[in-house]
Order: structure tokens, then sequence, then C-alpha cells
């Protein structure tokens, strides 16, 4: 018979998941053990394993995860009947909100993908791509002149993430600049100079 699950299941792994996210992102995936893991979540292994079985596992459901909440975020923004510059700030607004309250889990996307199993990193990475290819659309839409090159719109949208995408790396959330006012920044300063930039 299967065991039943305990009522707050789902909070003791995310708790877990949340412990491992930051020693996969300050000590490293590979450098990080089960046993780093368990102690770090105050149990014991064999309680550790009654929800994950590996901490591959933990890396999948953790990456699995952080990448669909993103997609699923862009996808109600994009039901909205906002103008482009209102979608784009407000999608900006939502991965700055998920960065500052995940920065543990979005550092392990950028620097651990190579750990998950091949056919979970391949889905990962497709679905980075969707997020890439949401904002891609956006700008053409905002410079339908620089969209006509396929290629001009990647490197926009990529030069964009780039400018997002590190900010776990200095930003204190709890400080005393806002996600939402960082966000509101980063469109700013980079909305100032696309929408006035000679196409190339």
């Amino acid at each position: 018979m299967t065991r039943p699950r305990s009522p707050d299941y789902d909070n003791i792994q995310e708790s877990i998941v949340k412990q491992a996210a930051s020693l996969f992102a300050h000590r490293g995936y590979a450098a990080t053990s089960i046993n780093d893991i368990a102690a770090a979540c105050a149990c014991s292994k064999s309680r550790l394993y009654h929800y994950f079985e590996s901490k591959e596992a933990i890396l999948v459901f953790m990456l699995t995860e952080h990448v669909d909440r993103l997609l699923a975020g862009c996808t109600d923004i994009l039901s909205g009947r906002e103008d482009d510059i209102a979608r784009f700030k407000r999608l900006i607004r939502f991965f700055m909100e998920v960065y500052a309250v995940s920065s543990d889990k979005h550092a392990v996307m950028l620097t651990c993908l190579e750990f998950l199993p091949p056919g979970v990193r391949k889905d990962v990475v497709r679905k980075q791509r969707q997020l890439i290819q949401v904002v891609t659309d956006i700008l053409t839409k905002l410079r339908p002149d620089r969209g006509k090159n396929e290629s001009s719109a990647h490197v926009d949208a990529m030069l964009f993430f780039g400018m997002i995408n590190w900010t776990y790396t200095w930003f204190q959330p709890d400080g005393r600049v806002l996600p939402t006012e960082l966000a509101d920044r980063a469109v700013s300063l980079f909305l100032d100079g696309y929408m006035k930039s000679k196409v190339f």
C-alpha cells in the first residue's frame, strides 16, 4: 500500500527545494551532496528521500517548476488587453518579482542546466526559448522596422534579458528599491534607447 501524503507534504517539499536551491546557487550543484541538503533541512537522508528520490530529482523539480511559473505568468499577461508598452512593462515587472523571491532558483537555472537529464534539459531550454520569443514578439510590435530582421529582433531580446537576468547577483529585494521599481527602471532605460535607435 502506498504511504499517504501528510497534509503539509507540499510545504515540506518546497522547503527542501528552497534549501537545495540556496546550496546549488552558492556552492554549486556538483559540490553539494544529498547529505548537505539533509543537513540544511535539519532532517535525515531517509526523510529527504520520502520527498525526492535523488539530488537530481530535486534539481529537475526545481527548474521545471521555475520555468513553468514564468511561462504561466507570461501567458496570463499576454491575454490582457493593454497596449504593447503597458504589456511589456507588466511582463518585466512579473519577471523581476519572481527573480526577487526566487533568486537562488534563478541562479541555478542560469548555471546548472548541464546537470539535468538530457530530456529534461531539452524541455527546459525549449521553454526558455518560449520566454525569449515572448519578449522578441513584443519588441517587434513596438518597433516593426527592427523586427523585419528576425536575427536582429532576437539579439534585441537577448540584450534585454542580459540586462535583467543577472540582477540576482547584486539586487537586494528587501533594500531601498522595490522589485517593481527596478523593473520600471529597466523598462525605461531599455525602451528610451530602443524606441529611438537606428536599425542596423
